[in-house]
């Protein structure tokens, strides 16, 4: 199992336990295994205060955007160019690459921005939700804090 396999297991343990079964036949909260009422096992889940959905990906991502923080793309791809590549002069002026990228091919810099983010949540470094892109260990984090409830 690789690492992002793991922290979505535990994404959707920690969706399972906020969330209560959820009979939509009978429209209420069920705390057994089986509704009282018509007897059925096929329970949405319920997060209080936000809804009701079938599955755990809608929980997972509002975990995840509620309680952890976005990372800025742009800004990490700026820090990564200047860290590869030396200052650029013209003149008397000193340029970063990322400024030079960015104001001379907006374009360039957008997509090494969404290939430096996708690189990053391939090699396990950050997680999508809504198409955001969040640090795994601020995501590890939150899971640590939900666990220890």
């Amino acid at each position: 199992m690789t690492q992002l396999q793991q922290l979505h297991a535990r994404l959707e343990a920690a969706a399972f336990k906020i969330t209560d079964n959820f009979c939509y036949a009978c429209y209420k909260v069920v705390k057994a295994d089986h509704c009282p009422g018509c007897l059925s096992d096929d329970f949405m889940r319920h997060l209080a205060g936000v809804g009701v959905e079938y599955g755990t990906e809608w929980v997972i991502e509002h975990l995840i955007s509620t309680r952890c923080t976005p990372v800025d793309g742009e800004e990490m791809f700026a820090d990564l160019l200047d860290e590869c590549c030396e200052e650029i002069k013209i003149g008397c002026c000193t340029f970063s690459p990322s400024q030079i990228l960015k104001e001379l091919d907006p374009t360039a810099f957008r997509v090494g921005t969404q290939e430096n983010l996708d690189a990053l949540a391939e090699d396990g470094n950050l997680y999508e939700a809504r198409g955001d892109y969040y640090q795994v260990t601020d995501i590890e984090d939150m899971l640590d804090e939900i666990e220890s409830d």
